[in-house]
């Protein structure tokens, strides 16, 4: 096993069971081992006025949560494929704040995968303000696993804006869908522009138009991010769908209709503050998607064709 690693939550919840796997899954992809990292509250933190002294010490107390994640990581794993089940897989315990814990364990990882919905660490929903914090804060690739399984052998469907974000998205799963052997369809939704002001209709181009008019340049943004990508690695067949409606939307219904095996959006498109924000359309996917999602963080490389709107 060579690479970054690849790190998942635990808490002990059902979430929590699915996300292992998927996380092996990865691993075994990237040929990269596995880190299960768990956070829980540090004793004293929640006395409530219990005498401290009749707390578990530090050291104890982790050495127990310690054996419990152990065990469950050891039970969600026993039914695994053996490919799966032979992943390195390490479990680590640290008290702390649970978006601290798992943004910490994950900086210079491959990739944080997570579960939707979980307990304790990472809330009642994974868009609770740990969830929020992990997804924006995350120095790498964030992977949410959904409730519905993917498809497996469906394309990975890469949202795009022409922005910095959608072009470091974008590289993500050009890389992704090398590993899982399939192809990239590249989605942009056109919003509809306003028809009216009050009662008055408003003169412009129709939805038809602007989309058509948006085509060239959002396939010349893909074809320059490809060029680029390709002089260093592999890449695959890439199609390009532009669609009118809500971009949300857009790709919600592309993965859905090509049963995608996973989403990746940018963590941000346009926008001031981009770099701290989860972007509306990375909310929206990791709350509804029909597929898990990957959010990815900007990075350092230019974005080719970024276009001032």
């Amino acid at each position: 096993m060579t690479g970054r690693g690849v790190v998942v939550g635990l808490d002990g919840s059902p979430a929590a069971a699915a996300a292992l796997p998927v996380a092996l899954a990865e691993g075994l992809r990237r040929g990269e081992p596995v880190t299960a990292v768990l956070a829980f509250p540090a004793p004293g933190s929640w006395a409530d006025g219990e005498d401290v002294d009749d707390l578990p010490e530090p050291d104890r107390m982790a050495a127990a949560v310690r054996e419990q994640a152990q065990r469950f990581a050891d039970e969600a794993r026993t039914p695994l494929a053996p490919e799966l089940r032979d992943v390195p897989l390490e479990v680590r315990v640290e008290a702390g704040s649970p978006a601290t814990v798992l943004t910490a364990a994950a900086a210079g990882a491959s990739l944080l995968v997570v579960g939707h919905r979980g307990r304790g660490p990472l809330g009642s929903a994974v868009l609770g303000s740990t969830g929020l914090r992990v997804l924006a804060l995350a120095s790498c690739p964030v992977l949410v696993v959904r409730p519905r399984a993917p498809g497996p052998d469906g394309p990975v469907v890469v949202g795009i804006d022409r922005s910095e974000g959608s072009a470091a998205a974008l590289r993500h799963a050009l890389d992704d869908a090398v590993r899982r052997g399939t192809r990239v369809v590249a989605v942009t939704g056109v919003a509809p522009p306003p028809t009216t002001v009050g009662f008055r209709p408003l003169p412009g181009p129709t939805l038809a138009a602007v989309r058509e008019g948006l085509r060239p340049r959002v396939e010349g943004f893909v074809a320059e991010v490809v060029k680029e990508h390709a002089r260093s690695r592999p890449v695959p067949h890439v199609d390009v769908v532009v669609r009118a409606e809500d971009p949300t939307m857009a790709l919600l219904d592309v993965a859905e209709q090509l049963v995608a095996a996973v989403l990746v959006v940018g963590r941000t498109g346009h926008g001031a503050l981009a770099r701290w924000l989860l972007g509306s359309v990375a909310h929206g996917a990791v709350l509804r998607a029909p597929c898990p999602v990957v959010v990815v963080p900007p990075d350092t490389h230019p974005s080719p064709g970024d276009v001032d709107e």
